[in-house]
C-alpha cells in the first residue's frame, strides 16, 4: 500500500520498520526566522523519509498538530498492514 505525502513523496507502508517521535530540529538554515519540526519514517533497506514542516515560533502548536496527525495516520495504516500479515 502506497502512502503519499503532501509534497508528493511516496513510500510503501509495508516496508516501514520504524516511525520516530516528532522532534524540533532547531533553526532552518535556509530561512532567518523559521525552525523545523520533523519525524522520520525508516524503511527496509536503510532508506529514510523525513517528514518536516517549518514553523515560526508562534505557529509551533499548529505545525506540531499537523505533523502529529500525519504521523498518527501513517502508524495507523502501518499497524493495519502488520495485523493483516499476522
Amino acid at each position: 500500500m502506497k502512502y503519499i505525502l503532501a509534497d508528493g513523496t511516496s513510500f510503501d507502508i509495508e516496508k516501514i520498520e520504524d516511525v520516530s517521535e516528532i522532534k524540533d530540529a532547531g533553526y532552518d538554515s535556509k530561512t532567518i526566522t523559521e525552525s523545523v519540526l520533523s519525524f522520520t519514517v525508516r524503511l527496509k533497506g536503510s532508506k529514510y523519509i523525513r517528514v518536516s514542516h517549518n514553523y515560526h515560533f508562534n505557529d509551533w502548536f499548529d505545525v506540531f498538530k499537523e505533523l502529529k496527525t500525519i504521523r498518527n495516520d501513517i502508524i495507523k495504516k502501518w499497524e493495519k498492514v502488520r495485523s493483516k500479515k499476522s
